[in-house]
């Protein structure tokens, strides 16, 4: 996996979200806040546990900060840490 760009984090994101919890109507971008497009920890959660079983990583509590969970462009920065 160590050939895996931000990028390819970032598009298999937006699809896996577009998919499976928002709305298709509903514009997203990388940056998009996900509080401004009504994802919540629930939704959050199928998130992290898509980043996981996809790209093969443990994502550690410490890494699981509001912070970082706060849109694609924040989880993918995070996920390629871990790459």
């Amino acid at each position: 996996m160590g050939n895996i760009s931000k990028d390819n984090i970032s598009t298999e994101l937006i699809k896996f979200v577009r998919e499976n919890i928002l709305d298709e109507n509903v514009l997203l971008a990388p940056e998009t806040p996900f509080s401004e497009i009504g994802i919540d920890s629930m939704s959050i959660i199928q998130i992290v546990l898509f980043i996981e079983r996809r790209f093969k990583v443990a994502l550690s509590e410490k890494e699981l900060t509001p912070d970082n969970l706060r849109s694609i462009k924040s989880l993918t920065e995070c996920t390629f840490k871990y790459l």
